[in-house]
């Protein structure tokens, strides 16, 4: 997938939990900033991954690194 796909395939909201995650944030504490239930969070990383084609939240975080999508 190329650069500026993957960064206009995510949404404001998808954008808002990747950084979250980089953070170190659980899903409890993501749903609880977002003032969203924890299924809502693991529906978003699912569809994260998804999109990334990353296989875990380890591997989502390097890869929107290398890509510069999060710093």
């Amino acid at each position: 997938m190329h650069h500026l796909e993957l960064r206009l395939d995510f949404t404001a909201r998808e954008f808002e939990i990747i950084n979250l995650l980089a953070e170190g944030n659980s899903a409890k504490e993501i749903a609880d900033e977002l003032f969203v239930s924890v299924d809502t969070v693991k529906t978003h990383r699912k569809n994260i991954l998804r999109k990334s084609e990353a296989r875990n939240t380890t591997d989502l975080v390097v890869r929107c690194i290398r890509r510069g999508i999060i710093r």
